[in-house]
């Protein structure tokens, strides 16, 4: 039996290669997601927040048990068992408190219930009633880390896995055979109004002086003046998966450069309004593109003073794309960032994340 690491919003764990996602629901703070392989279910996994320092484990396994009980008919013979053993290496407590369980009805289930930090997290591995099963589940249940302040969080899907700065949180996904996409959003960070800049500078602007005489006269700097109602400038990160890319690409052949050709006609809308720079790897394996470039203004070009003092102060959105055709998996991977600093580098750290053939 072939194994690999399986990552979700922080939990990474060892499974089988047949496994793969079938459920998911919630968020990267509260969720349940289900892996199949191709006979029945095998793992569910549910997480959530707690601000409870010592939350009660075992209340939560009652509630889960009732849950169980809702999913078979009445009069179903079921049985529980609370306290199960299943671990003996003290290595394995340390930082976290766990309480095992185990159950029978149709199939046969064995469970942990571990609180670590500011989560509880629940990872139940299911079963046929004969199978010789219990090997899998101690690697499984061994294996299982939260990884929730790691500076990488893995996300794991279809083959695809990722590495993401944990600065980022899952905003959404779409799992499909021929296209996966994962979509985050960076943690708010304040900062005063553009609009509000241009404004301020407009006004002093009529009350003669250049900005630079206005802020001497008045004391004060624009760019650190306080701003009434600050909005979050949200960062997003997007890594998407197509395929097949001989598909993709075969309305392009004919170009000197297919896979640019056929970014640009299916990015035309997310690369409108931005100037930019595209570069080729020549020296990779695949064929590889990395595009780098600002948001453009009506007043590029206007070569005058308080305006340019101006573009400096409303600070402009930066747009980096990295993408690969992968010939060896017929794949293109597509890498996005769009926010109001240049990140080039948390690109190139997720794009180094990805192994996009074995």
């Amino acid at each position: 039996m072939e194994w690999t690491v399986f990552g979700w919003a922080g939990i990474e764990l060892e499974i089988p290669t047949t496994w793969e996602l079938s459920g998911l629901s919630g968020d990267q703070k509260t969720g349940y997601l289900r892996l199949d392989d191709p006979e029945m279910p095998r793992l569910e996994l549910k997480w959530a927040h707690t601000r409870r320092k010592k939350p009660d484990l075992h209340a939560t396994l009652d509630e889960y048990f009732k849950l169980i009980r809702k999913t078979y008919k009445k009069g179903a013979e079921l049985s529980f068992r609370r306290n199960v053993n299943f671990i003996k290496e003290e290595e394995f407590f340390e930082g976290r408190t766990v309480l095992g369980f185990s159950w029978k009805g149709s199939i046969r289930a064995s469970g942990l219930i571990f609180h670590t930090g500011k989560r509880i997290t629940i990872v139940q591995v299911m079963g046929r009633l004969k199978e010789n099963w219990r090997p899998t589940v101690l690697r499984v249940f061994e294996s299982i880390t939260d990884r929730g302040n790691a500076p990488l969080t893995l996300w794991s899907a279809y083959g695809l896995k990722l590495g993401v700065p944990k600065e980022y949180k899952l905003e959404r996904q779409k799992l499909l055979s021929g296209y996966l996409l994962f979509a985050f959003v960076a943690k708010p960070v304040r900062f005063q109004s553009a609009v509000r800049l241009a404004k301020l500078a407009s006004n002093r602007l009529r009350n003669n002086g250049s900005l630079e005489d206005q802020d001497r006269r008045s004391g004060r700097t624009l760019g650190k003046h306080p701003s009434k109602n600050p909005v979050p400038d949200k960062g997003s990160l997007s890594v998407e998966r197509y395929g097949p890319a001989e598909v993709m690409l075969s309305d392009y052949k004919n170009d000197p450069n297919p896979l640019e050709a056929w970014f640009r006609a299916k990015y035309a809308k997310a690369i409108r309004g931005y100037g930019f720079e595209v570069t080729s790897d020549t020296d990779s394996a695949d064929e590889r593109l990395t595009l780098i470039g600002e948001q453009t203004r009506l007043y590029d070009g206007v070569p005058f003073r308080p305006v340019l003092m101006l573009d400096k102060l409303s600070k402009r959105t930066a747009l980096v794309f990295h993408l690969w055709r992968c010939n060896q998996s017929n794949r293109i991977y597509v890498i996005q960032s769009i926010g109001s600093t240049d990140a080039r580098s948390t690109v190139q750290k997720v794009a180094e994340s990805i192994k996009c053939h074995e």
